[in-house]
């Protein structure tokens, strides 16, 4: 898949995460989610399943299952898309999380300041139905 991350961290330096997205997307493995936050794979996939199972995220909406033939042998490989990173972020307690976390907030503080600017009159949320 197209596409990297990766976070930063060198003593005596302000962490940093370095993004390159493809269509304003990224498709990383649990394997390089958990190289990405410093934890065990499990943890991810543990992550995942109570995500799914709770219908947080609805897996359909967020993975991608590649196809590939390697020694003669048909294998798959499931992706899985930022808002998963965004969501074991806020689950996974190290602290390249907290460095990924701060740079989403970040990412969306930059990026409300290059809009005009909303007067109290537009902006409005609404609940979807499922609250009421």
């Amino acid at each position: 898949m197209e596409g990297s991350i990766k976070i930063i961290n060198e003593e005596g330096k302000t962490p940093s995460v370095e993004s390159q997205l493809v269509n304003n997307d990224l498709w990383l493995t649990k394997y390089e989610i958990s190289k990405l936050f410093n934890c065990f794979p499990q943890k991810v996939e543990a992550n995942l399943r109570s995500i799914f199972k709770s219908q947080l995220l609805l897996k359909s909406d967020v993975t991608y299952t590649q196809r590939y033939t390697y020694k003669g042998i048909e294998r798959q490989c499931l992706y899985y898309n930022m808002d998963v990173l965004i969501f074991l972020s806020y689950r996974i307690g190290s602290f390249e999380t907290r460095i990924f976390r701060d740079f989403i907030n970040d990412s969306f503080r930059e990026h409300l300041k290059k809009k005009d600017k909303p007067t109290k009159s537009q902006i409005v949320w609404i609940a979807p139905s499922c609250y009421n």
